[in-house]
């Protein structure tokens, strides 16, 4: 019996897909104080704000301002994660997120009623949800880089 059968938990991942959620606020509360999930945090705005980086891992990336700090909602292929940040799936479990009574995967945070992305290629990419609540998608243009 596996241990989603024991535990009577639903999986984050649907159809190998995996949804997990980062805040560049606190190491090790709001994302894992681990590699490379401090790289990313350290540098947000090259990782989950590069589109190009986005759209090349197949990524699908919500991000959004909570008071002085950023929200991430990442869709991710699970093959990806298990290459890139497989201590994920095992250790750090806290940051991934379940699909609700109605199969809705929403952000854990009481200011918001954020959904992640429907992994498939059409969202790939970054969108940025206002504090009005308005959705914008990134483009090359909008791109925060530092080079």
């Amino acid at each position: 019996m596996s241990e989603q059968e024991t535990t009577n938990q639903p999986s984050p991942m649907n159809d190998e897909v995996v949804y997990f959620e980062l805040n560049n606020w606190f190491c090790g509360e709001d994302y894992p104080a681990d590699e490379p999930f401090i790289t990313w945090m350290d540098m947000w705005i090259d990782a989950f704000c590069n589109k190009m980086w986005v759209e090349h891992n197949k990524l699908c990336v919500v991000m959004f301002p909570i008071d002085m700090s950023v929200n991430f909602l990442i869709t991710a292929p699970k093959k990806w994660v298990e290459i890139r940040c497989p201590k994920l799936l095992t250790e750090h479990q806290k940051f991934l997120r379940f699909p609700d009574e109605d199969g809705i995967i929403h952000a854990n945070n009481v200011y918001t009623d954020i959904e992640f992305l429907e992994y498939k290629p059409e969202n790939f990419g970054v969108q940025r949800v206002m504090p009005e609540g308005e959705i914008q998608e990134l483009e090359e243009d909008d791109e925060e880089t530092t080079e």
